[in-house]
């Protein structure tokens, strides 16, 4: 008997921890050189940061201009749910991906719209 609840326990505490966020220095730094290189003016490199979806979305006027519109608090935190990440700064919240080559902006200079929608300068969520 003490088994049977021992292995309810375990799968319970299993279950929990699976559905979590985990803190990711891996997104965070990414999210931070993004927010480092975009507020040195450095679009090229900013821009290379960006997940393809997020840069195509620019359009024909591309990356530079809207790196201006993006926020340049120090990124403070950062959230992992597998392949996806949220990382925030006192200023706006960024989302990222993970790709094969490492961590990429979906969306920047974003701001809560309400509970699960955010609005974003850049990509979106």
């Amino acid at each position: 008997m003490h088994k049977v609840i021992g292995s309810v326990i375990a799968a319970a505490f299993l279950v929990s921890v699976v559905g979590c966020a985990a803190d990711s220095p891996d997104a965070q730094a990414a999210a931070q050189a993004f927010v480092t290189t975009a507020a040195a003016g450095t679009a090229v490199e900013a821009c290379a940061l960006l997940a393809p979806r997020a840069r195509d979305a620019l359009g024909p006027a591309g990356c530079q201009p809207a790196l201006a519109t993006v926020p340049h608090a120090p990124v403070v935190s950062a959230s992992v749910w597998s392949d996806e990440a949220q990382a925030r700064s006192a200023a706006d919240t960024l989302f990222l991906h993970e790709f094969p080559d490492g961590w990429r902006i979906t969306g920047a200079g974003c701001h809560p719209r309400n509970e699960q929608v955010y609005d974003c300068t850049i990509g979106g969520r």
